[in-house]
């Protein structure tokens, strides 16, 4: 018996040892990076935009900002950023859905400045330049047409909570009318409520979840001076890389 058990014991561990077993570490899974389509509003054949509080076009202002916003969120490693427009390019509208669907795009966002109430002209640089130092804040603006208004919805409200955690106001709709509705829920996040032959064709076409985000207000001397600051620029860059991350819609 003493014999027996002594056996036992000497082979008890080593049949315990699995010979497939490895002291090597594993690694950890990798989420593939978040493809972006990233447009910079207007800046389409006779579509400038509104002139800001400096008589700056919003198709010049987007696009720099969009060249700050495509090398932030990439130099993350996290995302894959495609452009609607760089350079002199002024793509149509249609073309730039089409862009955003053959990249395989993940999300579609469209950068964008308010031109809101009634401004005064205000001279700058010897220009005439519309100004109003009222109704300052940022929007995010979805359209809840068809399967994707759900996750247009979701993608709205994390960008907006993001932007609010980064600093950047929300802007209360005051001006808006019937155009837009407020999310009671989410301050900052608006739906389209134009007529429907009327309606942003950028927020309800695209075949993937899409956004209108309104920085500011352009004719607001402050906001259109800070949005040529890299400092603000760099917090839409963290807002965005939060809101548009691989794990924010399960982290809801």
């Amino acid at each position: 018996m003493r014999l027996t058990l002594l056996l036992l014991a000497l082979l008890l561990p080593a049949l315990a040892q699995d010979p497939l077993a490895t002291t090597e570490p594993v690694a950890a899974s990798v989420p593939p990076p978040v493809r972006v389509f990233l447009d910079a509003g207007h800046g389409a054949p006779g579509n400038s935009g509104n002139e800001d509080a400096a008589c700056r076009d919003e198709q010049d202002v987007m696009l720099s900002l969009s060249d700050h916003v495509v090398a932030g969120l990439q130099g993350t490693g996290r995302f894959q950023v495609l452009p609607s427009r760089q350079g002199a390019e002024r793509p149509e509208y249609d073309a730039r859905i089409a862009a955003a669907a053959a990249f395989g795009a993940d999300v579609f966002v469209s950068l964008h400045s308010d031109a809101r109430g009634s401004g005064v002209a205000v001279p700058v640089d010897g220009r005439s330049c519309v100004q109003n130092p009222a109704e300052p804040g940022f929007a995010v603006l979805w359209s809840d047409e068809g399967p994707l208004a759900e996750e247009r919805h979701d993608l709205a409200r994390r960008v907006a909570a993001a932007m609010i955690a980064q600093g950047f106001l929300p802007y209360d709709g005051v001006d808006y009318g019937g155009l837009y509705a407020v999310d009671p829920a989410a301050p900052g996040v608006f739906v389209d409520r134009h007529r429907p032959e009327r309606r942003i064709r950028l927020l309800r076409r695209p075949a993937m979840p899409s956004i209108l985000i309104e920085t500011h207000h352009a004719w607001h001397p402050d906001e259109a001076a800070a949005w040529q600051q890299a400092a603000t620029r760099d917090r839409l860059v963290a807002a965005l890389a939060v809101a548009l991350g691989p794990d924010a819609a399960a982290a809801e």
